[in-house]
Order: structure tokens, then C-alpha cells, then sequence
């Protein structure tokens, strides 16, 4: 049991949760820190002693620290490890222009921290999950970013994360159920909505693989199904397209039995489907992207802000290393980046007014 000790000042300090515990002040600060060379009763005393004499950290202090590593110049100190479950060969997030942008987006973040970003693939020839873990414990790797799943609903339950930080991106990974970054996906077919809306359109629909949705954990129809219902009249909403084997010839049906305004979709070649088809894309129908390539601002739609993704992750992975956060979260946390619109030209404005709004000047 923690002893009573008053104070020595009006704000309690690591020396006064020190001589409380009977333990150096290294041990406190180690200890306020969960570090885990320190024993968990003894981390438990700690935090005791600290409760009791009220103990909180100086806010100013901290700062200061954090400035200081700020301003310290970067060196390569420590390495975090991008961690693959792709199957050898196909390195499924190298083929997806956002993905690899999270990857380009975490390590340019990592090495402004002062960590460098090195690729690990779980199911290389010969590899297993706690080999692998042996080796980056080895390699004094503590902080772990899990590239996107192969597929969703994927399961990570053999592999040895309780020395790790890690976190994971998007919602593929359904265990074990580790912190996440993605962006907000939901909020941004709100804002690809009511875009079209404000540009005139009156009849949107959605033609999604299922994989797709899935990977957005359904935020994508669902949001489409909430503003159709919040915005349009029964007789203005068109069925969405969610299959499984989203083919030519499927949209196409759909897109004759429907005649959609403007068609939301994630796949580029939706809107080269439509084109062979005859229909002319802005002029007869618009058409949107709902993840807009970095490298290719011709199409209208959503921008994801993948490198800005990759950014949050780094950070918040190297917080949990300062914090010595390991292991499966008893909470999972999800941080959220808001994506953008960008114009391109694969919309039109269908009325007077969004015409006006949309010339400059």
C-alpha cells in the first residue's frame, strides 16, 4: 500500500508519488508510462499513489518536451515495420493507387519523426506469423502499420502482438480488432451527394462491387440510402447496383432499366463501359469517382487524401510507442480523415443557378 506523504508543493509532483510508493522517481516516471520493464504491480502501486496525492502531468512541461523533439534535428533512430497479409505474388495494396499513396503518405511522415518504413510481408515463402514476430522483435521494431487486407473480414488470430504497436487501416481486418485510420467514408458520400444535387442532378445511383462496400464496412450504400432518403422523393430513387461480379453487362442492364442522371462508382472503367455503350459522359449522364486517383484529377469525384491517411497512422502509431501501448486494445479506436471533391470534368451543371456558381468570377 502506498504510504501518506503530503505534498511538498500544491502541485503534486513525480518525487512526491516516489517517496508514496517507496520507489525512485526513474521508477515513476517509467511507470506513469506503462513501460513494460517495470513490473505491473508495481506499475499498479504507482498509479495508486499518483490517484491519491492527485497527480496529474504539467501540460506546460509536456509541451515544452514535445517542442524539443520537434525542433531536434531527425536522425534515424528506430524502424517501423509495414506489415503485408498479401499472398506471395499478387502484394494486393502495390496494385491500388490509394493504398500505395497511404504507404508513400507513412513514410514520409515516419522519416519527419524520425523513423524510416520497412516492408514486411507475412506470407513470404517459409514465413510464419510468430517467426515473423521473432524477427521484428529482433530488429528492436515496436510500432507496426497492417497494410489493407486482401480481403475483407480477414483474421489476423495467430500472430503475437503483445510486444507490438500496431495499427491497421480501414475496417478489413475484422480480428483481432487493433486501432485504425481510414477516412471517413460515410461523410464523404454525404458530400458526393449533395454535390450532385447542388449541380442539378436529380436521379444518382450507385453501382458498387460488393467487395467495395464491404471494405467500407457498407458505408457507401448506406450513406447513399440515407440522403436518397433524406433528399429525393420515392419516385427519384434509384435502385443501388451492389453485386458481387460487377460486369459490363450488369451495369448496363441497370443502367437502362433505371436511367440514373449520374452514376457514383469506385471503378474507373464504369465510366468506359457507359461511353462503348454509347452514352456520352458528361453531356447525356454524369459520372462520378468515389476515390479519385492522385495522378489522374480528370474524373469529378472524391478525393480520399490517402497520403494524409498514411500520415495519421505513423503518428498515431509512434504516440502509442511513446505511451508503451501494446497488445489487442481492450477499446478500439478509429480516427477518421475527411476526404475532398474535386471538380473534374466528368460532371455538368444541370441548372441555371449551379451554373452560375460553378464559372469564376
Amino acid at each position: 500500500m502506498p504510504r501518506s506523504v503530503e505534498p511538498s508543493s500544491s502541485r503534486p509532483t513525480q518525487k512526491d508519488i516516489a517517496r508514496a510508493a517507496g520507489v525512485t522517481q526513474a521508477t515513476v516516471s517509467l511507470a506513469l508510462r506503462n513501460h513494460p520493464a517495470i513490473k505491473p504491480e508495481t506499475v499498479a502501486l504507482v498509479h495508486e499513489a499518483a490517484r491519491k496525492l492527485g497527480y496529474s502531468p504539467d501540460p506546460y512541461l509536456s509541451g515544452l518536451s514535445s517542442y524539443r523533439k520537434r525542433i531536434r534535428p531527425p536522425e534515424l533512430r528506430a524502424t517501423l515495420a509495414w506489415l503485408s497479409n498479401d499472398a506471395d505474388g499478387s502484394v494486393c495494396w502495390k496494385n491500388r493507387p490509394a493504398f500505395e499513396a497511404y504507404h508513400v503518405g507513412a513514410a514520409a511522415r515516419a522519416a519527419e519523426l524520425g523513423y524510416r518504413l520497412e516492408d514486411h510481408y507475412l506470407r513470404a515463402s517459409g514465413m510464419t506469423p510468430a517467426r515473423i514476430a521473432g524477427i521484428l522483435q529482433a530488429r528492436g521494431i515496436q510500432g507496426l502499420l497492417l497494410a489493407p487486407q486482401p480481403q475483407p473480414s480477414s483474421r489476423l488470430d495467430d500472430f503475437p502482438f503483445d510486444h507490438f504497436s500496431a495499427v491497421t487501416f480501414g475496417y478489413t481486418l475484422a480480428e483481432p480488432r487493433l486501432h485504425l485510420v481510414t477516412w471517413h467514408q460515410f461523410r464523404a458520400m454525404e458530400m458526393a451527394f449533395r454535390r450532385l444535387l447542388a449541380l442539378g442532378y436529380r436521379r444518382p445511383g450507385l453501382a458498387l462491387a460488393v467487395e467495395t462496400d464491404e471494405r467500407s464496412d457498407r458505408n457507401w450504400s448506406s450513406a447513399f440510402r440515407s440522403e436518397q432518403g433524406h433528399h429525393l422523393p420515392a419516385a427519384r430513387r434509384v435502385p443501388s447496383l451492389v453485386e458481387a461480379d460487377l460486369t459490363r453487362e450488369r451495369v448496363l442492364g441497370w443502367f437502362r432499366r433505371h436511367r440514373p442522371d449520374v452514376v457514383l462508382a469506385m471503378w474507373p472503367c464504369v465510366r468506359d463501359w457507359l461511353a462503348e455503350a454509347g452514352v456520352s459522359v458528361p453531356q447525356d449522364t454524369g459520372f462520378a469517382l468515389l476515390s479519385v486517383p492522385e495522378d489522374n484529377r480528370h474524373f469529378s469525384g472524391l478525393c480520399e487524401n490517402p497520403r494524409a491517411i498514411g500520415a495519421k497512422a505513423v503518428e498515431f502509431v509512434v504516440d502509442m510507442i511513446h505511451r508503451f501501448e501494446t497488445g489487442i486494445p481492450a477499446m478500439q479506436v478509429c480516427m477518421l480523415v475527411e476526404g475532398s471533391w474535386c471538380d473534374g470534368t466528368t460532371l455538368l451543371p444541370r441548372n441555371r443557378e449551379a451554373g452560375r456558381a460553378s464559372r469564376p468570377g
